[in-house]
């Protein structure tokens, strides 16, 4: 409620620093970038100093942040930090690491902040959507790790920035904000959330829509100036209803923002529209694509983007998939998360156990809400996602590190190596816990439940501890589910994968020896390439008999369950069809069913005579 009251005065005043007390006031210009940097001030006469017997005070800047898991040593790009004292005197500074420790007590200081998008620096590389972009009078990607320390002991005080820009360009962020003139003004309730809600200036892009009571933004820079935010939208759109399902129609935020940068390599447009490719361009693609950290950035009411635009849909391909497992952090880390992360130490930060729980279920849940809320079929679950997490995770061996082990040490060899597999084996122990959780509540319970309660007991505001998290989850399912955590997750065992999926009706075989379905395609020379999420596969080169009379470029619906034998019953010689789409025509191309004897990795299928306990099981976990 006080903290509303200083946003209301705030908001109904002219803004200038210095009229409450208790606060970190920050102020950017972005009209005037110099060799990339742009000058930030920080209005000091605001914070609450605590005595220093020495008259010392460090100004920090984050090692890392939450959900980056990698040291980032932000305090690197700062350049020419000065500091200055009551009567305007200039006071000694020296810098180590992160930290500027100025002698004297400061009331102004002001220094200029590099951008990591064009550094040349490969040690520790920003993962570009945790950086920062300082390009004039065009965008402005401002991770506030990058631009913004802190005075040590002082993070809990509230946060006000000022941005001064250009009048055609418009600051997104989850932040509450006003603009005044030729400045925005945003307001956190601290130094965790300020770090937690970047601000991207650009020209505006942007679509917003309702969703679980919050307000959703969509908001997109593009290099080449296309307009994509309703293009976005529409990708997501059917997505974003089942999640809100899934979360019983009640998100944990008030406002929510994807923010986009996407970076414009439609030069290398050949490399996926099934276009002869000239060798040159290959290399030319190694050289300028290598490196760069496209991918997603969680926080707790935003998320950030940096993808590449390689022409024509590409953009788009995948991006509900992304979107997803990103919108879903608003439950793991932002509602349930350990001391690590709500107390989170940016000097020397503190690995949690528990990236099974941010990171696995997360992915875990981002597929399993989308079968639930009907975007997705039973057999295109199996197939696609669980069967490729099930494939991925078997390039982790369990032996050599347990779950937790991997998570606390994150930071550190060998165990930075391994993170990748918070995404698959994480996501399969999910899928795992969630079918054994049903099991023992005889579906009275699922995953699903315990996480919501759990959030519902903590929220936002407050930690669990770390050793004491999976007791408290076991008191809320069963006693013998510990034996679980024991096994999989605190411990080396490896992931039940078949036995568990025995229990809901689906067989699955390692490695499988005999009768498979040939694959119409691929069996007539024709070579064509997934896409990810999509209901289509794209025809990349025809053969040279083209019996199916196919051109390169179309799109073929994915015929998975049919190919797969999706329940152990399909004759050799069944008429079956294909659905093809060229262009904004359609049609269909017969085919018949036909065997060979072959093997097969990783085969999965549902079984033909489940037992009644099998179907009950599987019902409780696929349906809502």
């Amino acid at each position: 409620m006080k903290f509303k009251l200083l946003y209301l005065l705030l908001f109904f005043a002219p803004f200038t620093f210095g009229q409450s007390t208790g606060m970190h006031s920050y102020a950017i210009d972005l009209t005037e970038v110099v060799d990339d940097r742009v000058k930030v001030t920080v209005d000091a006469k605001l914070v609450q100093w605590s005595n220093s017997e020495q008259n010392i005070y460090n100004f920090h800047f984050p090692a890392t942040i939450p959900g980056t898991y990698a040291t980032l040593d932000y305090g690197r790009f700062i350049q020419n930090f000065q500091a200055y004292g009551t009567n305007g005197e200039r006071l000694k500074v020296k810098s180590k690491g992160n930290t500027f420790r100025i002698y004297g007590k400061p009331e102004h200081l002001e220094y200029w902040a590099d951008d990591t998008f064009d550094a040349r620096i490969r040690k520790n590389k920003v993962f570009e959507p945790a950086g920062t972009n300082n390009q004039e009078r065009a965008n402005f990607l401002l991770n506030a790790a990058g631009y913004f320390g802190f005075f040590e002991g002082q993070e809990e005080l509230p946060v006000a920035l000022e941005i001064t820009k250009s009048p055609s360009l418009y600051g997104l962020s989850a932040m509450d904000s006003y603009s005044y003139g030729n400045t925005q003004n945003f307001y956190a309730r601290n130094y965790h959330h300020f770090l937690d809600c970047p601000v991207m200036v650009s020209k505006p892009d942007t679509t917003s829509f309702r969703l679980g009571g919050a307000k959703v933004t969509i908001g997109v820079f593009t290099e080449n100036g296309r307009a994509l935010s309703q293009d976005i939208y529409k990708q997501v759109e059917t997505s974003m209803k089942a999640i809100e399902a899934f979360l019983e129609g009640e998100l944990p935020v008030e406002n929510y923002a994807f923010i986009f940068y996407i970076k414009d390599h439609t030069e290398f447009e050949s490399l996926f529209s099934g276009k002869e490719i000239k060798i040159g361009t290959i290399f030319k693609a190694i050289r300028k694509l290598a490196g760069k950290g496209f991918g997603a950035l969680e926080h707790g009411n935003s998320s950030v983007y940096y993808l590449p635009d390689f022409g024509g849909t590409t953009v788009l391909d995948g991006m509900a998939d992304v979107c997803i497992h990103e919108f879903f952090h608003i439950l793991t880390p932002l509602g349930l998360h350990s001391e690590e992360i709500g107390d989170f130490n940016y000097i020397e930060p503190e690995m949690s156990q528990h990236l099974w729980l941010y990171e696995g279920i997360t992915e875990y849940f981002a597929g399993i809400s989308q079968l639930k809320g009907g975007v997705i079929d039973e057999e295109a679950y199996v197939q696609s996602l669980l069967r490729g997490k099930i494939r991925a995770a078997d390039r982790y061996p369990t032996k050599k590190m347990s779950f937790t082990e991997m998570s606390e040490n994150v930071l550190k060899k060998p165990y930075k190596k391994q993170y990748a597999q918070v995404y698959q084996r994480g996501a399969l122990m999910g899928a795992l816990l969630d079918i054994r959780i049903m099991e023992l509540t005889q579906g009275q319970k699922d995953l699903h439940d315990i996480i919501l309660t759990l959030r519902d007991t903590y929220g936002p505001e407050n930690s669990f501890q770390d050793e004491t998290i999976i007791s408290e989850f076991v008191a809320l399912v069963h006693p013998e589910l510990q034996q679980f955590f024991d096994d999989y997750v605190t411990g080396r065992e490896e992931l039940p994968t078949r036995a568990y999926l025995k229990k809901v009706g689906i067989e699955y075989n390692r490695r499988y020896e005999g009768a498979v379905v040939m694959d119409p395609l691929r069996d007539n020379g024709y070579k064509t390439r997934g896409i990810r999420s999509a209901d289509y596969i794209e025809v990349k080169k025809v053969s040279k008999e083209n019996p199916y009379q196919l051109q390169e470029g179309d799109r073929i619906e994915r015929y998975s369950a049919e190919l797969e034998d999706k329940f152990g019953g399909l004759e050799e010689g069944t008429p079956m069809t294909l659905k093809v789409t060229r262009g904004k025509s359609s049609f269909t191309i017969p085919y018949k069913v036909k065997y060979q004897t072959g093997s097969k990795k990783h085969f999965i299928r549902f079984q033909r005579t489940p037992t009644a306990e099998q179907l009950a099981l599987r019902k409780y976990w696929f349906e809502n």
